[in-house]
């Protein structure tokens, strides 16, 4: 994934909350990670330095049951992103009556605007 997007082969799309999440899980897993969090400082900078950020408009209501991954979906369908890729698909799946579209990394294939 890393490779693709660094390559140019998909825009990345970023908000600050969605930053702040990836943030949180990786340094909450660094051990497991077998990563420092200076590596995950760099991780984050490496993708934020590639992706497009985009602000989020207040106001979104509620599609969700976690209200953790409602930024996520606002972030999708704000900025237009084809798809998602993630491995969290059951629990992302309300999203799909908004035609967003969700994906597992080895299926993404020739998209090229993800989140």
């Amino acid at each position: 994934m890393f490779n693709r997007l660094r390559e140019g082969d998909w825009t990345a799309v970023i908000s600050n909350h969605l930053l702040l999440d990836y943030e949180e899980v990786l340094k909450r897993n660094a051990i497991e990670l077998r990563l420092s969090l200076d590596d995950l400082d760099q991780l984050l900078n490496a993708i934020c330095a590639r992706a497009e950020v985009w602000p989020l408009a207040p106001g979104w209501g509620p599609l969700l049951r976690d209200p953790d991954d409602e930024p996520l979906t606002q972030l999708a369908w704000e900025s237009g992103a084809q798809c998602v890729i993630t491995y969290n698909l059951l629990r992302l799946k309300p999203e799909t009556a908004l035609g967003i579209e969700f994906l597992k990394l080895r299926d993404s294939g020739q998209i090229t605007h993800v989140i």
